[in-house]
């Protein structure tokens, strides 16, 4: 809830959910780990911030929404949350990283930074040129908002479903994170 919602509103979001404060409570516990979930399987960047979006438009609308709404509250924030998704998916794309990425005012966090970035290099370097190219074209290449087709896409060139295409991606990724972490701790 921001600073902005008022107070009143958030308590009829609860009453919502349930006439007991504590079943109330552990049901809005449940939707934000639902919401978290969702924003994290479609691989937003802050899924977090994507779920206090959805809870504060939820929150808002509550007092003229909850009296005419038959069925589960969860089921109205879930449409809200693909709402906020489809808002994010067309925001534009940053072409240039922040000026600020590796600014940090200690020598100990730059020279920590300096030895990830050469243990990815190196990890990255030990892919093959095929593993290289679907990593790149599934995580970076694509804009947010054609993700699923350009995945799909991807997938139907490699002759696999979506499914085994991000099984794949996940073990490359999961191998490049112990390489850089073993790289890491050796070079600590």
């Amino acid at each position: 809830m921001s600073d902005q919602t008022p107070p009143e509103d958030f308590e009829r979001l609860l009453n919502w959910l349930a006439s007991d404060r504590e079943a109330a409570g552990r049901k809005y516990e449940e939707i934000r780990r639902t919401l978290h979930n969702y924003f994290r399987r479609r691989e937003v960047a802050d899924p977090l911030s994507l779920v206090d979006e959805v809870i504060e438009r939820v929150t808002c609308k509550v007092a003229e929404v909850a009296p005419g709404f038959i069925g589960e509250p969860s089921h109205y924030f879930l449409a809200v949350a693909r709402r906020v998704l489809a808002e994010w998916q067309r925001r534009p794309v940053e072409k240039e990283l922040p000026l600020d990425i590796i600014d940090s005012t200690t020598n100990e966090s730059i020279t920590h930074k300096e030895l990830l970035l050469q243990s990815l290099e190196e990890c990255w370097a030990k892919r093959t040129p095929r593993e290289q190219s679907i990593l790149y074209r599934y995580c970076v290449e694509t804009p947010p908002f054609k993700l699923s087709e350009a995945r799909d896409e991807l997938a139907r060139e490699l002759e696999m479903s979506l499914t085994a295409l991000r099984v794949m991606v996940h073990r490359f990724k999961k191998t490049i994170r112990r390489c850089i972490e073993r790289l890491m701790a050796k070079k600590a």
